[in-house]
């Protein structure tokens, strides 16, 4: 003996055989519109899950950004205090500090694959000012060590010294890598800053 359920299904799947047969133009635009309904939905779906990403990957920037750059704002400052007294020392402890911020930039760089365009943007511009600058500090350490190389005495003496053009040229590659994360910053999370005097500016 058949079930009340399958004989139900069956029921339904003969009238529904029967409308298709002897309405098949509604049906079929029914059928359309009951999918284009769904695509709609998933569609807005996924928009409002990428905008919620792209939120979340921008505030994520935002504070690493902000500690990135007070971190670059200290160095700079200092320098331009102290000047190129001893450059040597300058550019070792500058890559120190580059090395010491490295991690959060990369990490910015991994959340901005999923940050709005524009911050995404401005995140790999600070990146590329920031290795900019590495490889100025480094120039300036490899003249020193050809120098040495070629004449040590004339080095210790003073009569010889590399050009600390490379070491201005990258304090300000480290300035233009805090203008890019300026932008970066939220601007809300930026007015409290300076309101506040947590806010060096460079």
């Amino acid at each position: 003996m058949l079930s009340p359920r399958i004989v139900l299904l069956s029921v339904s799947v003969a009238f529904l055989a029967g409308l298709l047969l002897r309405f098949p133009d509604y049906l079929t635009a029914a059928a359309t519109a009951v999918l284009a309904g769904f695509a709609g939905v998933q569609i807005w779906v996924e928009r409002s899950k990428r905008q919620s990403e792209e939120r979340s990957a921008n505030a994520r920037l935002s504070a690493n950004a902000f500690e990135t750059r007070k971190a670059l704002a200290d160095w700079i400052l200092t320098s331009q205090e102290t000047g190129w007294i001893a450059p040597v020392q300058v550019a070792q402890g500058a890559i120190k500090h580059a090395a010491d911020v490295r991690d959060r930039l990369e990490q910015g760089l991994i959340d901005a694959s999923a940050a709005s365009p524009p911050v995404a943007a401005r995140m790999r511009a600070a990146y590329a000012q920031y290795q900019r600058a590495v490889a100025q500090f480094e120039s300036y350490l490899g003249d020193y060590h050809r120098m040495v190389r070629a004449d040590v005495g004339a080095v210790a003496r003073g009569e010889v010294t590399p050009n600390v053009e490379p070491l201005s040229a990258g304090r300000e590659s480290f300035r233009a890598c805090c203008f890019e994360l300026d932008r970066v910053v939220e601007p809300a999370l930026l007015a409290e800053a300076k309101r506040l005097g947590a806010w060096r500016e460079v």
